[in-house]
């Protein structure tokens, strides 16, 4: 067995991550771990890169126990390498210089052998089945690029175990299928996949095995072919109720009696940037109007326009019959809009606030009376949502940045509730 994780243990301040997970993984194997946010998936992760210390529990590697000072140095010496979904690259780099990060360069008379070192990345890119410009740099890449430089950085050591954290997460169909081919590619040449997503549908066509986590613990691990998507869904959730929990929260919070009416109406909408160019739409009270296309295609910078983070240069946007002048954060929120960004821990979130602090960031007025604001309030408001969204930490005063991140993208949802929307972008 190549890794053995035994009665493995983490908490944070108190509250447990991870709580006696068992799980191995074989050479030459794709094994999936899926599980709600929160479940644990990227504290397991983080403890293998040597990112997080271990509280309890072994870890062995090959039948040896892990080093006893285990960090990242000597997780990339054992042989693992992770992909985060967030590119770790250096944008203004080309592509082989990306490659090259964190190696030795190969030195003739002191000066660096660009050449040698364009050579053994070629054939590695070759080996693996990618096609690269290597001197293109790494802003001019798409997603898709971006994720193979990674690959191929990882591969140009000795890597015995690929761990990748959602890694379609910005790609197209096409892409994915790419990036699966590279994937099998890996997996012919014995190395070891841990393949991380939310997508159940490529766990299914991709996996050897499959493990499931909740609330930091084992549910299960069997082989991806003797199960489904739906007896998969039932061990993430464990089948409960919802019983008066988020899912009721959100649809009483939206909840409209004139379900079908427009809502939102937006015509001919243009960014000062051009990359909103003449878009309409017409979003109604009781649906969920669904919005997509290719990475760059505009869809983020569209509902950054609507909600006033993006300024815009042409087009009305219209709340309830009602058009709105100069959309901005502040107004949006007051007309009954909520934003739920894609980069929470940059855009939605202050890492080093209390989980309280954050949750209130939106609402704050709501707690304050005659210049005097009621701590009391807004902590009662925030212990709701913490009970209500079932988020896991030591209480109201932990700092956000604590908490894993599936629970901090709950803390982001929760800001968004206490403001009471009735448009969800």
């Amino acid at each position: 067995m190549l890794l053995e994780a035994r009665k493995l243990d983490k908490s944070f301040n108190g509250v447990y991550a991870l709580k006696g997970l068992d799980l191995s993984l074989k050479e030459g194997e794709i094994h999936g771990l899926v599980g709600e946010n929160g479940a644990g998936k990227s504290t397991f992760i983080k403890i293998l890169g040597g990112v997080y210390t271990k509280n309890g529990g072994e870890l062995s590697w090959n039948g040896a126990p892990f080093p006893a000072d285990f960090g990242p140095v000597e997780s990339r010496e054992l042989g693992i390498n992770i992909i985060f979904q967030d590119h770790v690259l250096i944008p203004a780099f080309s592509a082989l210089e990306n490659i090259w990060l964190g190696r030795p360069y190969p030195r003739k008379v002191g000066l660096i052998q660009w050449k040698e070192m364009e050579k053994a990345a070629l054939e590695k890119a070759t080996e693996l089945g990618i096609c690269l410009d290597l001197k293109k740099s790494i802003s001019q890449m798409t997603p898709a690029q971006k994720k193979c430089v990674e690959i191929l950085r990882a591969m140009m050591s000795d890597c015995k175990l690929m761990i990748l954290d959602e890694p379609t997460a910005s790609l197209s169909d096409k892409e994915t299928n790419l990036l699966f081919s590279i994937i099998r590619n890996l997996k012919a040449k014995g190395t070891a996949v841990l393949y991380v997503t939310h997508r159940l549908e490529e766990i299914m066509a991709l996996t050897d095995r499959v493990t499931v986590l909740r609330n930091g613990e084992l549910v299960s691990t069997c082989d991806t072919a003797s199960t489904s998507q739906k007896e998969l869904v039932r061990l993430m959730s464990g089948n409960e109720k919802e019983n008066g929990s988020a899912v009721n929260i959100l649809a009483s919070a939206t909840a409209n009696t004139h379900s079908g009416t427009p809502a939102l109406t937006i015509s001919h909408l243009s960014s000062a940037d051009h990359i909103v160019k003449d878009a309409s739409i017409t979003v109604h009270t009781g649906r969920i109007t669904g919005m997509f296309g290719l990475c760059g295609s505009g869809r983020t910078e569209f509902l950054e326009c609507i909600y006033g983070i993006r300024r815009i240069s042409g087009g009305t946007i219209e709340i309830s019959g009602e058009k709105v002048k100069k959309p901005t954060p502040v107004n949006s929120i007051k007309k009954g809009i909520a934003f739920i960004c894609e980069d929470r821990r940059r855009k939605a979130m202050i890492p080093s606030f209390t989980v309280e602090e954050n949750m209130n960031l939106s609402s704050i007025d709501h707690y304050s009376k005659k210049g005097l604001f009621s701590t009391t309030a807004a902590v009662s408001a925030a212990k709701g949502m913490i009970n209500a969204l079932k988020i896991r930490c030591t209480g109201t005063s932990q700092p956000a940045c604590e908490l894993s991140g599936g629970n901090q993208q709950k803390v982001v949802f929760a800001k968004a509730l206490l403001t009471s929307p009735s448009i969800w972008l």
